[in-house]
């Protein structure tokens, strides 16, 4: 697909907001997460915000077809890996307060978590590449950095208030398990 200039400028607006609000929401989550213990209404929206500009880039940028080429099937069984992870990230919660951020409840290892200490976050993001797979671009790229910068700095300002409540539970959760993907001699990890 080739942009218009209209929808260049749009674009280009749309991706630049990004980062500000990335920022902002990051900034209040760990303020939110030191202070409070948990996100508060604001906090969360500032987050689904955080993740919803990119995907307004990536929506933008894209045309819908059916797959024809090799790359969009690729997209589309990423896309539905992305979003069977993400949702079975959400399940292994079994607590919507829990799900929104606004309760730790009890630490979750069981299910993807087996796998991954962000399953919901690797899913989203395989959900989005997937879907960006299927029309390439540079808006694409440039969003999924943005989504994927955003998701790592959440994730290290969750760990930090996660080691607060959980203390040396979540330290071995930490140990044995990746922080994005791995299992067996396949591991992308980080401690």
């Amino acid at each position: 697909m080739c942009p218009t200039v209209g929808m260049r400028i749009m674009l280009t607006y749309l991706l630049a907001l990004t980062l500000p609000v990335a920022a902002t929401a990051l900034l209040y989550a760990r303020y939110e997460y030191r202070k409070r213990g948990k996100l508060t209404f604001l906090g969360l929206a500032l987050l689904c915000a955080m993740l919803f500009v990119p995907n307004l880039v990536i929506e933008f940028a894209t045309t819908y077809a059916m797959p024809t080429t090799l790359l969009d099937g690729m997209g589309v069984m990423v896309g539905i890996v992305g979003i069977v992870l993400c949702l079975r990230g959400v399940i292994a919660f079994r607590s919507l307060p829990k799900v929104l951020c606004l309760d730790p409840g009890e630490l979750a290892e069981a299910g993807p978590y087996r796998w991954s200490r962000n399953p919901q976050y690797v899913g989203w993001f395989l959900f989005l590449l997937g879907f960006a797979l299927n029309d390439w671009s540079i808006w694409c790229l440039g969003a999924l950095l943005v989504v994927l910068i955003s998701l790592h700095f959440l994730v290290l300002i969750e760990e930090e208030h996660l080691r607060r409540i959980f203390g040396s539970q979540y330290v071995e959760f930490c140990r044995r398990t990746p922080r994005y993907l791995g299992w067996g001699p396949l591991r992308l990890t980080s401690s």
